[in-house]
C-alpha cells in the first residue's frame, strides 16, 4: 500500500492501536502539513499574479486595489484556503462521512430546529461573551499582533467579510480541525486528549496570544458540540454564527461603544445565556447514551 493511499483510509481504533507512535503522528499531522503548504504555495502564486497584474494596469485598477487592500487580501487568503481544504477533501470526506462512535455515544437521532437554534444561540451568546471579557480586561492590547491582524480582518468590505468569515473559513477550518484532526486524534488516544490537544492546535493556528486563548476556548466548545451533535454541521454552523457576530458588531463599531459597566453586564449576561444553553444541549437527548 502507497503512503498517500494509508493516509487517505479512515482505520479503526483496533487497526490504529497497533501502529508506533510515529506512524500515528503521520496519520494525524501530514494532512495538516499538506493543507498548509498547498494554502501558502497557492497564496505566494496569486500575490505574484496579482503583482504582475499590477504592474500591466492602469492608474485607475491599481488605485482600485490600494482602497481596498484588505478586501483583496481576504480574497486571496479565501482562495487559498478553499484549494487547500480541496486537496485534503477526500481524506476529510471519509472522516466527516462516518463519525468515530465513543463508548458513551452510540446511536445518533435526528437534530430539530430548535436544537440548532439552541446551539446558535449558544454560538453567539458565549464568543460574544468573550470577546467583550477581552476588552474589558484590555487583553486584545497586550498583543501587536493581534492588532494587525485584526485590522486585515475587520477592513475587509462587509458582504465579503460575511462570505469569508461566516462562509468558507468555517467550513474549511472545521473541516482541518475537527472533521480531520480530532476525528484522528480520537482513534490514536481517546476523546479527553482529542479534545483538549484540537482544539490547543486550533488556538494556536491563530498566531497570537490572544486568538490563541479565544481559539482554544471556543475550540474546546466546538469540539464538545461536535460530539454532543454527532454532525458536522454543528461545528460549522457553531463557527459560522461565532464568527458572523463578532464581525458584525466590530465592523459598526459595537465594542468601542461599551464602557466598563456596559462591558460587566454584557458578559454576565452572555455568560448567563450560555450556561442556560450548554445546560439544555448537555442534559437533551441527542442520542441514546449522552457524553
Amino acid at each position: 500500500m502507497n503512503f498517500w493511499k494509508m493516509l487517505k483510509i479512515r482505520w479503526s481504533r483496533q487497526e490504529i492501536s497497533e501502529w508506533g507512535s510515529l506512524k500515528k503522528t503521520a496519520y494525524m499531522i501530514l494532512p495538516l502539513l499538506i493543507y498548509f503548504v498547498v494554502h501558502d504555495i497557492v497564496e505566494i502564486l496569486l500575490w505574484a499574479a496579482l503583482n504582475q497584474l499590477m504592474l500591466m494596469s492602469s492608474e485607475e485598477l491599481n488605485a482600485f486595489f490600494v482602497n481596498h487592500a484588505y478586501t483583496v487580501r481576504g480574497m486571496v487568503n479565501g482562495t487559498a484556503v478553499l484549494i487547500g481544504v480541496a486537496v485534503i477533501w477526500s481524506i476529510v470526506k471519509k472522516e466527516i462521512g462516518k463519525p468515530e462512535r465513543t463508548e458513551n455515544h452510540d446511536k445518533p437521532v435526528e437534530r430539530t430546529v430548535t436544537e440548532y437554534m439552541i446551539l446558535g444561540t449558544f454560538a453567539f451568546l458565549s464568543s460574544l461573551g468573550l470577546n467583550v471579557l477581552f476588552h474589558l480586561l484590555k487583553f486584545t492590547a497586550v498583543s501587536q499582533s493581534f492588532t494587525s491582524t485584526a485590522k486585515a480582518q475587520f477592513g475587509v468590505d462587509f458582504l465579503t467579510g460575511i462570505i469569508l468569515y461566516g462562509i468558507l473559513t468555517p467550513f474549511a477550518e472545521e473541516a482541518v480541525f475537527r472533521g480531520l484532526i480530532y476525528n484522528r486524534m480520537k482513534r490514536c488516544f481517546n476523546y479527553s486528549i482529542a479534545l483538549a490537544a484540537s482544539a490547543l492546535l486550533f488556538g494556536c493556528y491563530h498566531g497570537n496570544i490572544v486568538q490563541a486563548v479565544y481559539g482554544t476556548l471556543l475550540g474546546l466548545l466546538i469540539a464538545y458540540i461536535y460530539e454532543k451533535y454527532d454532525s458536522f454541521a454543528a461545528p460549522v454552523l457553531f463557527h459560522s454564527v461565532a464568527n458572523i457576530g463578532i464581525f458584525a458588531i466590530t465592523y459598526y463599531k459595537g465594542f468601542q461603544e461599551l464602557n466598563v459597566w456596559k462591558s460587566a453586564l454584557l458578559v454576565a449576561g452572555s455568560l448567563i445565556g450560555s450556561i442556560i444553553c450548554f445546560i439544555y444541549i448537555r442534559k437533551n437527548k441527542f442520542s441514546e447514551k449522552n457524553i
